[in-house]
């Protein structure tokens, strides 16, 4: 008995080293003795963020300099995504991708996703401040969401797994943050239905995206 509480604490502690790198649905699973997560249709909110211009800055950058001030501006980016019950899917070098609506779902995500989105400018805007060659420069962010039918699960082999969300809302979402100007928070139409009572946006542009044949609409947020 004494060795199998002993056993048990171990993978514990491997699960609480492993926590800030795998997503709280698989450490759960884990613990509850399941191997695997089962693929399911979800209606997700999915949020693409961007620092600007963050690549070209960085080469002229020490690397552990440019590190450093990623660090500074994700950590509290992280707490905000934190608060509101979103769930980090990718890092994605200078920026991030977030999901809202799986593992865990509520009835006001995409509500939910808007309110980070909005704080987390805020934070860009207190921390995102960088000095290059003795000038100092406004760090900005472009972020995209969009709402819609995805797969969520298990994706890759035995040796590797990743769990993420997959299909046409999660490419809808990255190729609207491509499209935000910089400091600008872009949201597709179905996000737009469900919490267009909430907050205020500029009128409708129509974009040509990649792989779309007909116009796509999106709006983007007033601060």
């Amino acid at each position: 008995m004494d060795k199998e509480n002993a056993q048990k604490k171990m993978q514990n502690k491997i699960l609480e080293l492993f926590k800030p790198y795998v997503p709280k649905a698989v450490t759960s699973r884990i613990l509850e003795g399941k191997s695997s997560l089962p693929s399911e249709r979800r209606e997700v909110t999915v949020i693409f963020l961007d620092i600007k211009d963050f690549t070209h800055l960085a080469e002229r950058l020490d690397p552990e300099e440019a590190t450093d001030i990623l660090n500074r501006i994700f950590q509290p980016i992280i707490n905000i995504i934190y608060k509101y019950e979103g769930s980090i899917n990718k890092f994605l070098g200078d920026g991030l991708m977030i999901v809202f609506g799986t593992p865990y779902s509520h009835e006001n995500d995409p509500e939910r996703a808007i309110r980070t989105s909005m704080e987390i400018m805020e934070s860009i805007e207190r921390n995102g401040e960088i000095e290059i060659d003795n000038k100092k420069m406004k760090l900005k962010a472009s972020i995209g969401i969009n709402t819609g039918l995805c797969i969520s699960g298990e994706i890759g082999s035995p040796l590797r797994k990743e769990f993420t969300v997959i299909g046409d809302t999660v490419n809808l979402s990255s190729r609207l943050q491509v499209n935000a100007p910089s400091g600008e928070i872009m949201i597709g139409e179905r996000t737009y239905q469900k919490i267009k009572a909430n907050f205020k946006f500029t009128y409708p542009r129509k974009l040509k995206i990649k792989g779309k044949k007909d116009l796509i609409t999106a709006y983007t947020l007033k601060s």
